[in-house]
């Protein structure tokens, strides 16, 4: 008869749940106790113990030595040891190559029919194709239009049952998080040579609309013919590290 030992404890069940899925790499056997309790009752935690996360006694020896390089910010495979830091700059080097490969098929969407021409020297052929059937459908949500007339704009309106602005999202929320953060890519990859600060020597500088040296006659005048503050309408360099502004 197997025998569960407790390995880790916690108030939050999220850690436990990542501890399991670690140590079921290594092919150890995991069980989580006590979860629904503290979702439920979350005040409760104490009380019962915390989420426990539970492992076979004949495994509790590798998975305490798993467990113990974790908490020395080191993980353990079979080759041996590794930093978190260097798994979490690798990640960051696969996404931004994500990055770069849907940028370059947003500049050339003839890629999308020539899937082989895309180099890559992080991600394999398969995670090109499967970046690359993803951006076909980013294609056709981008051309994708609304067509609602007025009949069933007014039919939509005055059936309270109905929802008539689900027909002017014509799009999901991850099209546009997708299109920002490729936008944001191609932002800072434009700006790799950051322009150096004259007063602390800064690279941290950022091209954008000007908040300072607007008080002028032009901007006093503008705001007095549209009877409202005018729109910011300058540009200069700002650095974030001094405030100072060029």
């Amino acid at each position: 008869m197997i025998q569960l030992v407790t390995l880790f404890s916690s108030n939050i069940p999220v850690d436990c749940h990542i501890l399991k899925g670690r140590l079921e790499t290594e092919g150890i056997d995991c069980f989580v106790f006590d979860e629904n309790i503290v979702w439920v009752h979350p005040f409760r935690a104490v009380a019962v113990g915390g989420v426990k996360l539970k492992v076979p006694s004949h495994q509790l020896e590798p998975a305490t030595a798993i467990l113990a390089h974790l908490n020395e910010g080191c993980l353990f495979d079979k080759k041996g040891e590794y930093k978190i830091s260097d798994i979490l700059n690798s990640e960051y080097e696969r996404q931004r190559e994500v990055l770069r490969i849907k940028s370059v098929i947003r500049s050339n969407p003839v890629l999308l029919n020539t899937p082989a021409e895309i180099e890559s020297s992080l991600l394999n052929t398969a995670e090109v194709a499967e970046i690359v059937e993803a951006e076909k459908e980013f294609q056709l949500l981008a051309s994708k239009t609304l067509h609602f007339n007025w009949n069933d704009f007014f039919y939509e309106l005055f059936d309270f049952d109905r929802d008539v602005f689900k027909y002017l999202r014509i799009r999901p929320v991850e099209y546009y998080l997708d299109k920002e953060l490729v936008d944001r890519y191609n932002s800072h990859h434009d700006n790799e040579n950051e322009i150096i600060c004259p007063n602390c020597k800064s690279d941290n500088t950022k091209y954008g609309f000007a908040i300072d040296y607007k008080w002028d006659v032009l901007y006093l005048v503008l705001s007095l013919v549209v009877s409202t503050p005018f729109p910011l309408i300058r540009k200069k360099w700002h650095c974030f590290n001094c405030g100072h502004n060029f």
